[in-house]
């Protein structure tokens, strides 16, 4: 197996991600490693756009009010307060790197309307193409000034005496003075997903293998509008489009979100879970458009997909269904994206900066990438360190029956059933115990496949998700509980729900740790 040195290592090629090798690539010697091709990513894939509090009657207290009462209060509040105050600053930023905001025709930029914003602050571009906007600029910022290694996936992260020096992939090891993981989010593990095919939760598995802490890993967000089409899905229909009047109905027509106050505009778990309710008393449920006048041009990328799909939303509703979006949890770092593993940063949906609690805020995930990453780089590049390379001890290998892991779609599937939308101790109960019996068959070998290594990755982060959603008692966000229906202050508001390899679950409350006995994972 051959070896390689780099200054930086950078795993997943998100805005996140590229952002941090974009301000560190004139300084160090840097490394992206991509699942895919680097143009392939959740970041990619966003259509809402960017929140920033730009126009007069708006202001960073505003957006810090409307970030903390969507994740319902569970931040960091100095790092929400970082990320809103530094918005207008990312806007400029961007539009040196040469993306184009969409304008008036006064030139003023203009702002979209969002569920849970009090003001109209979310900037587009090309309507609701903004992800593929901001990561071709990055993509074209970079490309020549780094090292971009495709189509590579790393099997584990490597260690020596507590500290991350680098990574192993099927073919080598890359050592690094420092290891950033910005791989994206988990939505595969759900049969219903925003999320890229390569979302299989691999940065959070490898981090907790090495030893990293996560935290808040039972605040999923499920995106209230997946365009469906004869059983399948076709990518999210944004927010935006319900921004601009498009209602929620079911199949008489019948307005679903007619009883709430914010209507269609309601914070998306809310959504969501109106939506799941009429799905599950066995109707389908619709996104009528017909209002929304010069819809493709409005909406380019989700008109592309109704023609291709032979939809015309001026005469049919498109046919909807919530999915797996955006994990607030993820592997803990501080203000400046420092894991708790010496060497090992994160950034972007794969970390937990507080930021978004126990929901995020709508178009506050491109916003968390790119300030989080200036975070990163600047802390890296004011902290080097000389590498020094060691010989690597390989321990032994624990036998495993690869027969014995299941196929992606009945991950996929359990996960859907028992620990999605709405969850109850009976079902994740029963998800743990069946979860339990397959955790002999992942540990990590260099035999392993693509294929395998994801399917692995994803029972581990399923593992994870599960405990954590059975251990808080309470509704929260994205967290859903049926046999505990009210948010419960008293008992939960500050508490969280941290994991580790070394001390499996703990309860942390204001800095004092209470340990609850379960197995170890």
């Amino acid at each position: 197996m051959s070896n390689k040195t780099v200054d930086v290592l950078v795993i997943g090629s998100g805005i996140a991600g590229l952002m941090t090798a974009h301000i560190l690539a004139d300084h160090l010697n840097v490394m992206i490693i991509t699942k895919s091709n680097v143009m392939t990513s959740n970041s990619s894939c966003a259509q809402g756009g960017m929140a920033a509090a730009l126009s007069p009657q708006d202001g960073w207290q505003l957006h810090l009010a409307d970030t903390l009462k969507a994740g319902q209060d569970h931040h960091n509040p100095g790092h929400v307060e970082m990320l809103v105050k530094r918005a207008p600053a990312i806007v400029e930023i961007l539009v040196n790197l040469g993306v184009s905001f969409d304008k008036n025709e006064d030139g003023s930029l203009t702002l979209g309307m969002e569920g849970a914003h009090q003001h109209r602050r979310i900037v587009h571009v090309n309507g609701d193409k903004t992800g593929q906007a901001f990561t071709n600029a990055l993509i074209e910022t970079v490309k020549n000034r780094v090292t971009i290694k495709d189509y590579t996936m790393v099997s584990r992260l490597v260690t020596n005496e507590g500290r991350v020096i680098g990574v192993e992939t099927e073919d080598e090891i890359i050592y690094a003075n420092a290891t950033v993981l910005a791989t994206g989010g988990m939505g595969q593990l759900y049969s219903h997903t925003s999320n890229v095919e390569e979302a299989t939760g691999d940065g959070f598995a490898l981090a907790y293998r090495a030893g990293a802490q996560l935290t808040d890993m039972e605040f999923i967000q499920f995106h209230p509008t997946l365009l469906m089409k004869d059983d399948q899905t076709y990518g999210l229909i944004s927010e935006a489009v319900r921004g601009e009047g498009a209602k929620l109905i079911d199949e008489h027509g019948i307005r679903i979100m007619d009883h709430h106050q914010s209507k269609e505009l309601a914070p998306r778990d809310i959504v969501s879970r109106e939506i799941h309710r009429v799905l599950a008393r066995g109707q389908n449920v619709y996104l009528d458009c017909s209002m929304i006048e010069n819809f493709h041009e409005r909406f380019p990328s989700l008109g592309e997909r109704c023609e291709r799909l032979n939809i015309d939303v001026s005469k049919s509703p498109l046919q909807v269904v919530p999915g797996a979006h955006f994990v607030s949890g993820g592997i803990e770092t501080n203000s400046v994206g420092q894991t708790t593993l010496p060497g090992l940063y994160a950034v972007g949906e794969v970390a937990c900066t507080g930021v978004h609690g126990a929901n995020r805020l709508a178009s506050n995930s491109l916003l968390e990438g790119l300030v989080f990453a200036e975070q990163v780089a600047t802390h890296i590049l004011a902290n080097k360190r000389e590498l020094h390379l060691i010989r690597l001890t390989k321990s032994d290998e624990v036998p495993y029956e690869n027969s014995k892991l299941p196929s992606k779609k009945e991950i996929q599937k359990k996960m859907t059933a028992s620990v999605g939308i709405e969850r109850e101790l009976k079902s994740l109960l029963h998800m743990k115990k069946w979860l339990h019996t397959l955790l002999p068959a992942i540990n990590i070998s260099p035999k392993d496949d693509r294929e395998t290594l994801e399917r692995k990755n994803m029972i581990l982060v399923a593992c994870l998700i599960t405990e954590a959603a059975i251990q808080r008692t309470e509704s929260r966000g994205g967290h859903y509980r049926s046999d505990f229906l009210e948010r419960d202050d008293q008992n939960w508001l500050g508490q969280y729900i941290t994991f580790s390899e070394k001390t499996g679950v703990a309860i942390v409350d204001k800095g004092k740790e209470q340990f609850v006995a379960i197995e170890s994972l």
